[in-house]
């Protein structure tokens, strides 16, 4: 014979029961890489020195290929040089928050830390967008190394290698000591780098090497795509445009001292905070 209870102990019939535990520690939020500062040559400004600093290089000089008739005194040749000036600013957010609320607020590790994580990647993204919106402005001064692919078209190693052979064209010096360039790529861009199957295309070259593991294994952020002497960092930040229905996304390719950033005081390299975090409560 079933076994048939009088009654079920529901929790709904004791309102005591009735409770919800929060989870003290909030799931991480989907931050962006912003790695577009670090393609930049970085130089001081002391403290106490104004909010400017200029930059100067001299005008490049051409060869001699005249003789120099003997005992004779030539015309000496004039040099000059071109400055450059750099005016340093301030942006600055704050965010209200109440004694009484980081008191009794149940994050772990503190409501105050949390908020100056989410800060501290707006400052990130606020770098990245200016290093970004300088680096498409200075396409202008010189227009030989900027490649507009055609409607309909994607990047591919055939691209890669002639931006890279422009910028040695026109005698520029790769980013890093050891003679990579610097890369910045959206990750849609590198799906379709490497979802390209032509002859010589980077898939066809891997699939041939030592390197054929690189297709299997999980792409970094940091050095997703290595190839024809650039080391390419991928980030959604990398800015789109749409043309005829088509989304494009800008890759960069960058040199030694093709952007600087000014830092003022101690070098952020050192350890040194280039910032100040003021607390405020109300």
């Amino acid at each position: 014979m079933a076994y048939s209870p009088a009654s079920i102990l529901t929790s709904g019939a004791l309102p005591n029961l009735v409770a919800i535990y929060y989870e003290r520690t909030s799931i991480p939020n989907l931050k962006a890489q912003t790695p577009f500062l670090s393609m930049t040559k970085q130089k001081p400004l002391p403290l106490r020195s104004g909010n400017q600093i200029q930059f100067f290089t001299y005008a490049l000089l051409a060869g001699n290929t005249n003789q120099a008739a003997e005992g004779t005194v030539g015309s000496p040749i004039s040099e000059s040089s071109t400055k450059i000036i750099a005016t340093i600013g301030q942006y600055a957010d704050f965010i209200n928050s109440s004694d009484l609320a980081m008191d009794v607020a149940i994050d772990d590790p503190s409501l105050l830390q949390n908020l100056a994580t989410e800060l501290n990647y707006r400052l990130a993204l606020t770098l990245n967008s200016l290093v970004q919106l300088t680096a498409d402005a200075a396409v202008g001064v010189d227009s030989s190394v900027n490649i507009q692919l055609a409607n309909g078209s994607y990047l591919t190693a055939n691209n890669i290698r002639t931006a890279i052979q422009q910028l040695a064209g026109v005698n520029a010096r790769p980013l890093t000591k050891d003679g990579y360039w610097g890369g910045i790529i959206h990750p849609f861009v590198v799906h379709d780098v490497f979802n390209d199957t032509s002859f010589n295309g980077i898939t066809d070259i891997l699939k041939r090497g030592d390197s054929v593991q690189k297709l299997f294994a999980p792409l970094a952020n940091e050095e997703v795509l290595e190839f024809a002497g650039a080391k390419f960092k991928q980030t959604t930040t990398a800015p789109s445009v749409v043309i005829s229905s088509n989304t494009y996304y800008n890759t960069y390719l960058f040199s030694d001292d093709a952007i600087f950033s000014v830092f003022l005081g101690k070098n952020p390299e050192s350890g040194e905070k280039n910032y100040r975090y003021h607390q405020a409560v109300a």
